[in-house]
């Protein structure tokens, strides 16, 4: 039988974040499928991904999309009920995103990331990324409830689930989630973890320097936060653990907060001056990969209070950077982290303070955390491929029937 020809969508822009690293992870994952199975295909809709991606030894093309399909993706959503507007879903839609993949002769295509082009393929069989159900486990956060949010991402679930060939979750959770909520067949869940397939560029950066303390004029030592500055991302329960740390023992520190504002940084930087620390805490923006490297690495730990989960790609920089880590205390997240990091009590700031305690009292707690993470990382990407490669072998022998 001959290799299957996958398109694989990548949608994610840099200053997405952690989106687009782990788009990036599962894009080489599959360039290391068996040629003789797979002959991958890379589609961007973005100019400024086709560096990149090319730097990772993958063939690109370009697949702009007009401004006019975003629009009828949103009215799909809106009204996909009404029968009047299937016609202008097989007029615009298949015309126009599928028909540019059909160009391609492609067999199946890969969506690296949760899409709403998948509403838009009627010949083509696809397969589809669940990220997580964030929407359905913390309905209160402004990003959820806002703007039609949490209803499109219901109609994107209940409309594309049910029809894809294979969809990968990050988690068993995040599987036994889409079992639940929307009555998917297990057999068509794959759980393949995410993985920070870009730490390996971190490497390079070794022999570098750049002084943290120096650049951002910083008094006191530093824990580190990588995140967009979302609700869910929880930065202000950082702030009050800082205050708390002062409060309760004395110990002064600051924070370094990296990542671009989803609308929500003015309240933190209002709650910072509220609590004093304003003067402690680093707003940097995006930051490139080389200075990433040195925030992680100069920081007394990785604090990541998220909500959000089950899985989160900095704690896994952390671990391959030995840097320690303390994590939310919450189902499903801490099971990502296991004995590697330290847990924190999302109703008590206190909690945060006192492992950071502990981690400057301690350094065995440190050097243990570290190589509970190293080991971790180590078996974290061991099943991905051979969890993967089914997906293709089950296509290929069913693609045999009509081609």
């Amino acid at each position: 039988m001959k290799p299957i020809k996958v398109g694989v969508w990548f949608d994610q822009k840099l200053l997405s974040g952690g989106g687009y690293q782990q788009s990036i992870s599962s894009a080489t994952l599959i360039s290391r499928v068996t040629k003789e199975l797979v002959s991958p295909i890379y589609f961007t809709p973005f100019n400024e991904n086709i560096l990149p991606l090319e730097a990772q030894g993958l063939n690109v093309h370009l697949i702009k999309l007009p401004f006019l399909i975003t629009v009828l993706l949103k009215l799909q959503l809106l009204f996909s009920r009404l029968g009047y507007f299937r016609p202008l879903k097989k007029l615009f839609f298949s015309n126009i995103f599928e028909n540019k993949l059909l160009k391609y002769d492609i067999d199946l295509v890969y969506f690296l990331s949760p899409s709403p082009l998948a509403l838009c393929l009627n010949k083509l069989n696809y397969v589809t990324t669940v990220w997580d159900l964030a929407h359905r486990d913390d309905v209160e956060f402004p990003e959820i409830r806002c703007d039609g949010i949490f209803e499109g991402r219901e109609k994107i679930c209940h409309r594309t689930l049910p029809k894809a060939t294979a969809i990968i979750a990050d988690s068993v959770l995040g599987k036994n989630n889409l079992i639940k909520r929307y009555g998917i067949d297990s057999g068509r869940i794959y759980v393949i973890p995410f993985s920070p397939g870009h730490v390996s560029n971190f490497e390079k950066f070794k022999d570098t320097s750049f002084d943290v303390a120096n650049y951002y004029q910083l008094s006191t030592p530093y824990i580190f936060y990588p995140a967009q500055f979302w609700a869910h991302k929880n930065h202000v329960y950082i702030l009050e653990g800082i205050e708390a740390l002062e409060r309760i023992y004395g110990i002064k520190i600051g924070a370094i907060f990296s990542g671009v504002d989803k609308g929500n940084m003015p309240f933190i930087q209002k709650r910072a001056n509220e609590l004093n620390l304003l003067e402690r805490i680093i707003f940097t923006g995006f930051v490139p990969d080389e200075r990433l490297y040195h925030l992680y690495k100069q920081s007394l730990a990785l604090v990541m209070p998220t909500y959000f989960g089950p899985t989160n790609i900095p704690p896994l920089e952390a671990f391959s950077l030995d840097v320690p880590v303390l994590y939310s205390d919450k189902a499903g997240l801490k099971e990502q982290v296991g004995n590697a990091a330290l847990l924190m009590d999302l109703h008590q700031p206190a909690s945060m303070a006192e492992s950071i305690h502990k981690l400057l009292q301690n350094p065995k707690i440190a050097d243990r955390l570290k190589k509970n993470g190293r080991k971790l990382l180590s078996e974290y990407d061991k099943d991905r491929l051979s969890t993967l490669e089914p997906i293709f072998v089950d296509f290929q022998r069913r693609l045999s029937c009509w081609q």
